[in-house]
């Protein structure tokens, strides 16, 4: 994990040309980013904390974005630092999954399918600047 959190992103994707596609937009933006492959090296990322902002993909194998919402809630995995907002990402549409993922705690959805690098980095900014 990065020492600098004010501009660090934990991108959790299982789907390697979204996260090569997701880490060259980000990167090239100026912000630090950490991947995860699936929903467990996820939460092993997410408890150790102090990323500013989290994209939270919902369909994983191993276990998927509302399995790591779900698990993140549990005290024993809490954080050690506070992470940022948890955006989900999606091609499944905004469904009763992405309705509960809300109620876990999920700040916000972006469809995967229709999303521009430019509103991806929109959105990062809109979140943490």
């Amino acid at each position: 994990m990065t020492t600098d959190t004010t501009k660090s992103i934990l991108l959790i994707e299982d789907d390697e040309a979204l996260r090569e596609m997701y880490t060259l937009i980000i990167t090239k933006a100026g912000y630090i980013l950490e991947t995860a492959t699936d929903g467990v090296q996820g939460i092993a990322k997410l408890r150790q904390g102090g990323y500013s902002l989290v994209l939270l993909d919902l369909m994983m194998p191993n276990l998927d974005g509302v399995g790591v919402l779900k698990s993140m809630q549990v005290v024993s995995n809490r954080p050690k630092k506070q992470n940022g907002p948890i955006i989900i990402l999606s091609n499944a549409g905004y469904d009763k999954v992405a309705e509960e993922a809300t109620k876990l705690g999920a700040k916000g959805f972006l469809m995967k399918a229709e999303l521009t690098p430019k509103e991806l980095i929109k959105e990062i900014q809109d979140r943490i600047g």
